[in-house]
């Protein structure tokens, strides 16, 4: 994509005849500067920023007149810096911010990117940091905080993520390492906690989870337990259940989706509930133990209804509404061993919505929380959001070169081949 970029950056002074020294640069905000000599262009072209953009949408490559550029231009500090040598980019290329500090350097050959390859946050600190090859990433790439600590580490050939990767936290610590097979996850995944223990662990093969997989929570006790099939969960698994402490289910899946009886387990290992699941939505529950008050009574029907969690003394721990197999509504907690109300507010799922209640063992309001809804898009593969799974895969370009261009919508059309 770079290479591409590049060619576009310079396509404008193709196919020139008229040896102008300033040219508007895909659109009247940029210009320019430069030498043509025998009809090519030839040495150090300059682009520079017009002082108050007009953010026009319209495209342009005409010349402009010497003393628009003066007027008009920032003419201090350019954004861009191209070595040119017989009509094609060699040898240095340049990105500032536009404060004038670099952001970019970067070396060309018959326009490709070709061997150093840096980026820059505006404080001076190394961003990015590599090796290309005839236009592609090519060794050991290198992202960092600004801090100075290294972000990440990935190796590439190709232009494709193959090798060992490792992402850090801020503090050095590793958080991620895994190995990558032409641009896939394939092979071990480990997570850890800041504190360095193990947070997750399995294995990816072609880019999907496979076999055995593991997450903790940060009690470090076991979140999910099970296997994956051709990147579906698949067979016996093991889960907490978030929205309440010390409570896990057991039970299988079915081409990724809950189907068929779990059993919910107390904090103590008892068997306390049965829930029925089809095609991953919660269609009944069915109460077992009740301090031996109530046994096998079905207390949620269709999916729908009010579901209640009670203690081995039958006090109730927690209660609330589920609607088409998920929780959706007010939700209330008790004190262990007690009647009385702990906290109440909305449940969408696992997440509190709105404004939630706490109270004290006397009854007496101590907080008010209010809690936003988070998005929807991120589910969990393995423990892992799937947001932060997408992280692990480095397809996404990370230098600055593809992002600026991104910005010069005048480019897009040709860009993309249209």
């Amino acid at each position: 994509m770079l290479t591409l970029a590049f060619t576009l950056l310079f396509s404008f002074f193709l196919n020139t005849e008229i040896e102008l020294n300033y040219y508007y640069f895909g659109n009247s905000d940029l210009v320019g500067v430069g030498n043509i000599e025998n009809g090519k262009k030839s040495g150090e072209w300059r682009v520079y920023s017009k002082i108050n953009p007009e953010n026009s949408s319209q495209s342009t490559f005409e010349e402009v007149d010497p003393q628009t550029f003066k007027r008009f231009f920032n003419q201090e500090l350019p954004l861009y810096i191209i070595y040119f040598s017989d009509d094609l980019p060699n040898g240095i290329f340049q990105e500032n911010y536009p404060t004038g500090s670099i952001k970019t350097l970067a070396n060309l050959e018959n326009g490709k990117l070709e061997g150093d390859f840096k980026e820059f946050f505006e404080n001076g600190e190394k961003k990015y940091s590599g090796q290309y090859e005839d236009g592609k990433k090519v060794g050991e790439w290198q992202e960092y905080f600004e801090s100075g600590q290294i972000k990440s580490s990935i190796s590439y050939k190709d232009d494709l993520a193959n090798g060992k990767a490792l992402y850090y936290y801020p503090d050095g610590k590793v958080e991620f390492k895994l190995s990558y097979l032409q641009g896939e996850p394939d092979g071990l995944y480990e997570a850890f906690f800041p504190d360095s223990e193990l947070k997750e662990k399995g294995k990816f093969k072609n880019g999907f989870p496979e076999g055995e997989w593991i997450n903790f929570n940060s009690d470090r006790k076991t979140k999910l337990k099970g296997n994956y099939l051709l990147g579906f969960r698949s067979g016996e698994w093991q889960e907490i259940i978030e929205i309440l402490p010390g409570y896990s289910r057991q039970g299988n899946y079915h081409k990724g989706l809950k189907e068929g009886d779990w059993l919910v387990i107390d904090e103590n290992g008892n068997h306390v509930q049965t829930e029925n699941y089809q095609e991953g939505k919660l269609a009944s529950v069915i109460e077992i133990q009740n301090a031996d008050q109530l046994k096998n009574q079905q207390i949620l029907k269709k999916g729908n209804g009010r579901r209640i969690f009670f203690d081995d003394q039958g006090f109730v721990l927690a209660k609330g509404k589920v609607s088409k197999g998920e929780n959706n509504g007010i939700w209330s907690y008790y004190f262990p061993n007690s009647n009385r109300l702990a906290s109440s507010g909305k449940l969408v799922g696992t997440e509190r919505v709105g404004v939630w209640k706490f109270y004290n063992f006397q009854g007496e309001l101590i907080d008010e929380i209010e809690y936003k809804e988070k998005p929807q898009s991120s589910q969990e593969l393995g423990g892992v959001e799937t947001s932060n799974y997408y992280r692990l895969s480095p397809t996404n370009n990370h230098d600055s070169l593809g992002a600026a261009y991104e910005k010069f919508y005048p480019f897009n059309q040709f860009r993309f081949g249209n």
